[in-house]
């Protein structure tokens, strides 16, 4: 793929729900984008920050897609938080865990000792998401913080995608436990950049590209861990919130989808005061935006969209308000 975004890259790290997939659907052109990009030989890895299934049942739901997965390709917050927690306490230490099987299982790969209750002094509780959560669980992690023990979330995640729509997240239930405890857990999820680190080291990835389709969690870790990004519009953030981005969650680079991956990506430059992508041009004025035949309009070609996130961007960091620019800037839709 001589030309394409990726041949820039010799890895992949995808984002899971949103990218790769809808819950039970794949996301339209994943499976044959990662199908096209991995025959060529790029590495890639899946980031999710669900701790609740295992790598082997990740793998499994991709391949039922048409995607293809390992289960050694799959990199989860329970694995990354265990290769963490594995770190900062002994071999063998006692740790309390809330969470599904598939964090139990991680906490005995890298040889930690599971204990029930903070009466058996756990040196550290690691919580990860389980529905079955409930106050008993949740005191007896709050009475072993209380007794000194390291206290480590998967993710924070403050909600969870459901088929009925958004539901309570791990983060949201670790908050409660930090604030009946006052002690601020530390987190290998996303945004939190180790997780896009250790899974660029665990398939060897020297010139990695984080994709996501979330501004606070894939794009802003990509960015803390000082990895490209490519955002794509087939998950949560929509387009106009893209351009509306603060600094830590700007993507280095804008799709509709995946297929941008193996097309090329045209030089993003900047003519006086005119942000150019391809034959786009946008500019910020006293007016708003204007682009190279008028006004600005809320349906957009993918350079015209290029165009304007990097004038709108320009603009913020110049001193323009967020609410300025937000004024200025209507709902948009992106078409090819």
């Amino acid at each position: 793929m001589p030309g394409s975004l990726i041949s820039r890259f010799d890895a992949a790290l995808f984002d899971l729900d949103g990218v790769c997939y809808l819950g039970p659907v794949p996301v339209v052109h994943a499976p044959e984008i990662i199908t096209r990009v991995v025959s060529e030989g790029v590495l890639r890895a899946y980031v999710t920050n669900n701790a609740s299934r295992t790598p082997e049942e990740v793998a499994s739901h991709l391949v039922s897609i048409g995607i293809s997965a390992t289960p050694e390709s799959i990199v989860t917050s329970a694995s990354v938080a265990c290769e963490m927690l594995s770190g900062m306490v002994p071999q063998g230490a006692r740790v309390l865990v809330i969470g599904t099987q598939a964090l139990r299982d991680e906490v005995a790969k890298v040889g930690l000792t599971m204990v029930e209750s903070s009466d058996d002094n756990p040196a550290a509780v690691i919580h990860g998401f389980t529905p079955d959560l409930n106050w008993e669980w949740m005191s007896e992690a709050a009475l072993a913080i209380r007794k000194g023990a390291i206290y480590f979330a998967t993710n924070m995640d403050r909600t969870i995608p459901r088929d009925r729509g958004l539901m309570v997240g791990n983060g949201s239930m670790v908050l409660a436990i930090a604030n009946s405890t006052g002690v601020k857990p530390y987190s290998a999820g996303k945004p939190e950049p180790e997780i896009f680190r250790i899974a660029a080291r665990r398939i060897g990835a020297e010139r990695p590209l984080a994709v996501g389709d979330n501004l606070n969690t894939d794009i802003q870790g990509a960015v803390a861990a000082g990895i490209p990004s490519l955002h794509v519009l087939t998950g949560l953030a929509t387009a106009r919130e893209v351009v509306l981005a603060v600094p830590e969650q700007r993507p280095t680079y804008l799709a509709d989808d995946m297929r941008a991956l193996v097309e090329h990506y045209p030089s993003q430059v900047w003519d006086g005061p005119w942000a150019v992508s391809g034959a786009a041009r946008v500019r910020w004025g006293q007016d708003g935006f204007v682009t190279a035949t008028g006004a600005l309009d809320g349906k957009l070609d993918l350079d015209t969209y290029r165009a304007l996130a990097r004038a709108a961007w320009q603009a913020f960091d110049e001193g323009v308000s967020s609410e300025t620019i937000a004024q200025a800037t209507p709902e948009l839709e992106v078409v090819r």
